[in-house]
């Protein structure tokens, strides 16, 4: 005797809501995810804070010095170019606008700022 087999089609529904699945996934399945990634960024420690502190205010010393030296104590920016070992610094002024574009001798790179009287634009690379 022979019964008859009863069945019906399978139908594969996704899970994750990049492949189709129902987008009310995406916060379970996020945060499935990065409870098994192990990475962890590393904390700085308070030596490693202080070491980048003290590095910043170097470099804003260094900086200060280059430029009472590139443009004396009052700091009169005056049109022209101005180089050192590794940048060349140009300073034009348009309709009393200062443009200082800086260009790094090494590598070509340019960026350059405006300065007027009554503010500082970035224009950037």
């Amino acid at each position: 005797m022979h019964l008859p087999a009863l069945a019906t089609d399978l139908v594969y529904t996704p899970t994750n809501p990049a492949f189709g699945g129902s987008p009310l996934n995406g916060s379970h399945m996020l945060a499935a995810a990065q409870a098994q990634n192990p990475y962890r960024a590393p904390a700085n420690s308070p030596l490693q804070n202080f070491n980048n502190a003290l590095q910043q205010a170097i470099l804003n010393r260094l900086s200060s010095m280059t430029l009472t030296t590139l443009f004396g104590t009052g700091s009169k920016m005056v049109p022209g170019t101005y180089e050192t070992a590794a940048y060349m610094i140009t300073v034009t002024e348009n309709a009393g606008v200062l443009t200082i574009t800086t260009t790094d001798k090494n590598t070509g790179a340019v960026v350059s700022f405006q300065v007027s009287a009554t503010s500082i634009d970035y224009v950037g690379p």
